[in-house]
């Protein structure tokens, strides 16, 4: 399901606020419910401004940004935050800190925005849930061509030559 960028942001931070608040309701703290959602279940895009650093370092251009050309010219998608990894590791901290109910509560709500997170990514973006997963992308050494399926590479590659991008390409 094909959403423009500011639409899919808004459903993000929409589903945020939402599982922040009920959760944060749930465990009697909806202030740090909300906090811990926006963090878990929007802010976790942040990971696609460090691509972008990854790829052209301290240079930032906006238009380039919007554009995805941090994936097009690496051709690789690492998307450090966008990782299922993470959930088990939130919950079994939270296990180990039962006895810290703010800080368990808040790793409960991290765990589960990001959830909704990458559940939402996978449905809009029509990408298996394995895609998602931190050691899918590094055993595929996280080359685009290797973890994207063939239709949404050639997309991939269309889009890269329509913008005239060449692999390895730097900012002028």
């Amino acid at each position: 399901m094909e959403l423009s960028l500011p639409l899919h942001l808004f459903l993000h931070f929409s589903l945020a606020i939402l599982t922040g608040y009920f959760l944060g309701r749930h465990f009697k703290a909806v202030e740090l419910g909300i906090i811990c959602g926006l963090i878990g279940g929007f802010l976790i895009d942040l990971d696609h401004v460090l691509e972008y650093f990854f790829v052209y370092g301290w240079q930032f251009n906006l238009s380039y940004f919007l554009e995805g050309r941090q994936f097009l010219s690496s051709d690789k998608i690492r998307l450090i935050f966008h990782a299922w990894e993470y959930l088990p590791l939130f919950l079994l901290i939270a296990f180990i800190f039962k006895k810290k109910k703010a800080l368990q509560a808040a790793l409960i709500i991290l765990a589960v925005s990001a959830s909704v997170h990458l559940l939402t990514d996978s449905f809009l973006n029509q990408y298996p849930l394995q895609y998602y997963a931190l050691a899918y992308r590094a055993e595929n050494n996280f080359a685009a061509d290797k973890i994207l399926n063939p239709s949404a590479y050639q997309n991939y590659v269309e889009l890269r030559e329509q913008l005239n991008i060449k692999v390895g390409e730097h900012l002028p």
